[in-house]
């Protein structure tokens, strides 16, 4: 737990660098033509992209290359299958500038805040509805006839599973099953075809942490990210609350206030599993009538109030952080060009299990 706690929050950090723009920290002049030495995890992987119409016009012939591949690899096993492409403007292009201070006074970190304004979160909706292409056709099958379909779309449940681990949660104790690469079937084999070898990376990715912690608590101690933290830590208290840094707040405050949250809501955001231990007779019976919801007993004044306590600790750390995350993104691809320099052989293993 403590691994991938680590692993998010560095990942974090680093989207974060990658979203307020490339360059090098140490050579303010420095341009995408920075010599090898100089690139940041961002320029070697090719992460940072400043023209979000040229990324998703990228995804969407990926993702059409990919459902053609699929299309022919069932098409072999005897099944018709129509290339599923998402509506156009479905990655996620914003149009209208992002407003932050907006975002953080209405909605604070979206941990809480989601629940009862999904609409709102979600934006306004693109054109008409999207309906799977595939849909009429699974519906004049047999029962036999889709299972047999979807498993060779998507494997079969042991397919599913190979490779499969489970771990125990060391927290509560409670056995998960952790699955790695793109799955099986078609879909599996067409996904990776066009990613790489999702294993390899994460096998290489995990070999590389050590060094990735390393690097991290060199950034978190360097002077000028100390000095940072010791003024936002000031201007917190000012407002209410103790914190030592922003990073001990963005560990402890998702597992507080996600916690406290089910508490009112209920398990995974109130979606519990209503069919546990019911018959496919009695589900299917329930399908019949009606659908099914949980939110009729949660007590809303309490999750107003802890919404509300949400958007009040997201405000105080957006008007004490100041820039912030610029002077984080500067010290933070100094030290990144010296890890990338330092382990470029498996970094290159990496990029080239990904497809390059």
């Amino acid at each position: 737990m403590a691994l991938r706690k680590s692993m998010t929050l560095l990942l974090f950090l680093a989207f974060i660098v990658a979203a307020c723009g490339g360059g090098n920290a140490a050579d303010p002049e420095a341009t995408d033509d920075s010599s090898p030495g100089e690139e940041t995890l961002a320029d070697f992987f090719g992460w940072a992209n400043d023209d979000p119409e040229a990324s998703e016009a990228e995804y969407r012939e990926q993702e059409a290359r990919i459902q053609e591949s699929i299309r022919q690899c069932m098409a072999e096993a005897g099944f018709e299958y129509q290339p599923v492409l998402p509506p156009e403007g479905s990655f996620g292009i914003v149009e209208e500038e992002f407003d932050e201070e907006e975002w953080v006074r209405t909605q604070g970190f979206g941990i809480t805040t989601w629940y009862g304004n999904e609409e709102e979160m979600m934006g306004p909706e693109r054109g008409e509805e999207w309906v799977d292409p595939n849909q009429e056709t699974l519906e004049a099958m047999s029962e036999s006839e889709s299972q047999a379909w979807y498993e060779a779309l998507y494997g079969t449940e042991e397919e599913q599973m190979e490779g499969a681990t489970t771990e125990i949660d060391p927290e509560t104790g409670e056995e998960y099953t952790v699955t790695s690469g793109y799955g099986a079937g078609c879909s599996g084999d067409a996904y990776e075809a066009e990613y790489g070898d999702q294993r390899a990376t994460e096998d290489l990715w995990m070999e590389l942490n050590p060094e990735m912690e390393a690097m991290y608590e060199r950034v978190q101690a360097d002077p000028r990210i100390v000095e940072l933290d010791q003024q936002w830590s000031a201007c917190m208290a000012e407002a209410g609350y103790q914190y030592e840094s922003m990073t001990q707040m963005q560990e402890a405050i998702y597992d507080d206030f996600y916690a406290r949250f089910e508490a009112i809501v209920g398990p995974n955001g109130g979606y519990a599993d209503p069919f546990a231990g019911w018959a496919q007779e009695e589900i299917d019976a329930f399908f019949a009538e009606a659908e099914s919801t949980t939110r009729e007993d949660v007590d809303m004044g309490a999750l107003a109030a802890l919404q509300q306590e949400e958007i009040d600790l997201a405000v105080a750390d957006f008007e004490c952080r100041g820039d912030y995350y610029e002077v984080y993104q500067e010290v933070s691809e100094e030290y990144e060009a010296e890890f990338v320099e330092q382990n470029r052989e498996i970094l290159e293993q990496i990029r080239e299990a990904q497809g390059g």
